[in-house]
C-alpha cells in the first residue's frame, strides 16, 4: 500500500469510517476498497433523494435513500448509512415529518466523505 492510500485510510478514520473492518470484507484487498472509494463522490446520491423529498415522492425517496444506506454501509460509512437508515425507516413507517433535516444530515456528512476522498487521492 503506498503512501496516498494511508493518508487515504488515516482521514477516513478519522471520521469514523471502519475502513479495517471493510478491507477485511474486501478479503484483505485493499486495491478493491480504494478502486471503490474512488468512484464513490462520482456517483451522485443525494439528488435522487433531494428531487424524490421535493416531489413527495415516497417510492422513489426510499428507493433512493435505501440506495445511499447500501453503498455506505457496503464501504464503511456506518455513520452516513446510519442517516440515509433514518429516512429508509420513516418512509416505511409513513412518517413525512422532517426529511429536510434529515436530508440536510445525510448531505453535510456525504460531502464531508466526498471531500476527503477527493483530497486524498
Amino acid at each position: 500500500m503506498d503512501n496516498s492510500s494511508n493518508n487515504l485510510f488515516t482521514a477516513l478514520k478519522n471520521l469514523g469510517v471502519d475502513v479495517d473492518g471493510t478491507i477485511s470484507r474486501f478479503v484483505d484487498n485493499s486495491e478493491i476498497y480504494i478502486k471503490f472509494l474512488k468512484r464513490f463522490p462520482d456517483e451522485d446520491r443525494l439528488t435522487p433523494i433531494k428531487d424524490a423529498i421535493a416531489a413527495k415522492d415516497y417510492d422513489r425517496l426510499l428507493q433512493a435513500a435505501h440506495k445511499l444506506k447500501g453503498v455506505s454501509a457496503n464501504l464503511g460509512m456506518n455513520e452516513l448509512s446510519g442517516k440515509a437508515a433514518k429516512i429508509v425507516d420513516k418512509v416505511r413507517s409513513s412518517n413525512y415529518d422532517g426529511f429536510e433535516a434529515d436530508s440536510d444530515s445525510v448531505e453535510e456528512t456525504y460531502n464531508i466523505i466526498c471531500d476527503t476522498i477527493k483530497n486524498n487521492i
